[in-house]
């Protein structure tokens, strides 16, 4: 389960974030893959697993240690993005791509691909038919996965879009509205959304007359039932609905507070530890085990993981000459008064 949000400023700047909502430890929390923030500079070999390319585009972001399979991030043209769990997701095989003439690409290095590839979301638009998801498991160390994915990327002219392989392993492609969470489909939550269009952030103030005999009045002055009924559990399509109006109901508000805003729309969606579990005896959580926020305009990034409230940040070095990996804070670095 995972969210992802853009939003811009006044100026037109844009933020994208995401929380990553997973089963598995990333940061020591529980069993699974360590993660860092991962550099990977202009013109360096990327070793795929399929046929390794020279990077085009610097890019940074929220990667497993010692790899560069990015989760999400951000490359030197303000290009952002991240992939996300999709069960609809389809694969195909070699064979099966070639005779479409599609070039094969692994779901685990889809983000860093397009990161270090494209400039804009209209240069994705303009070649993402000549792609295609291969039935191949990545491979790392002892463990082989193959994930069900779809990806969303923005831009800093406030373009986004949604690729989702459900076309026998080809990409179907959605302008996307600024939000991007699980299964279904995204056409599906496009014709949800609508089930809530009554929704508003104006507090009802009179006395609404039912008949003759029921006249009502708003509990508490109104205040917050402009969105009642939003839903409020962790499904894939409730927080969809739940972040589109969030995010699209806020204050205008300047640039540098874009960071800010972005994370306050997601701590509506942030799956606290405990509350989703696939069976009863099963010890792992699917929780929210990061949030990444990006300022798509100054090329920065900012990380808080499950294991404290310490931010990290980082702004990409557009001159780096080599792939590096830096440790997340995991602290509770707070500031005490008197």
């Amino acid at each position: 389960m995972c969210t992802s949000i853009t939003l811009a400023s006044k100026e037109g700047n844009v933020f994208f974030g995401r929380t990553m909502d997973f089963a598995a430890g990333m940061f020591g929390e529980d069993p699974g893959s360590p993660m860092s923030i991962v550099t990977i500079p202009a013109g360096a070999q990327v070793a795929s697993q399929l046929n390794p390319w020279t990077a085009k585009y610097a890019a940074m972001g929220v990667g497993s240690t010692g790899t560069v399979c990015l989760m999400d991030g951000v490359n030197d043209q303000g290009l952002a993005g991240d992939l996300q769990v999709l069960m609809e997701c389809e694969h195909a095989s070699a064979s099966d791509l070639q005779q479409r003439n599609l070039t094969a690409v692994l779901g685990e290095e889809f983000v860093t691909f397009v990161l270090t590839h494209f400039a804009s979301v209209a240069e994705i638009k303009a070649h993402i038919n000549e792609y295609g998801l291969l039935d191949q498991p990545l491979t790392q160390g002892n463990e082989s996965v193959e994930t069900p994915l779809h990806f969303t990327f923005a831009d800093t002219t406030n373009s986004a879009v949604v690729l989702e392989p459900t076309d026998n392993g080809a990409f179907k492609v959605y302008d996307s509205i600024g939000v991007m969470t699980n299964s279904p489909e995204y056409n599906w939550h496009l014709t949800n959304i609508r089930n809530y269009i009554s929704l508003d952030k104006f507090d009802p103030k009179t006395t609404k007359k039912v008949s003759e005999r029921v006249s009502l009045d708003p509990i508490e002055a109104g205040t917050g039932y402009g969105m009642f009924g939003l839903p409020g559990d962790y499904t894939s399509p409730s927080r969809f609905v739940r972040s589109t109006f969030l995010a699209n109901n806020l204050d205008p508000f300047t640039a540098d507070n874009g960071i800010n805003q972005l994370y306050s729309v997601f701590r509506t969606a942030m799956v606290p530890r405990g509350l989703e579990r696939a069976s009863q005896d099963d010890p792992l959580s699917d929780c929210t085990r990061y949030w990444s926020g990006y300022d798509l305009n100054k090329k920065e990034m900012y990380v808080q993981t499950c294991r404290g409230l310490t931010f990290s940040a980082k702004k990409l070095n557009p001159q780096s000459q080599e792939v590096t990996y830096t440790d997340i804070e995991i602290d509770n670095l707070v500031k005490w008064v008197d």
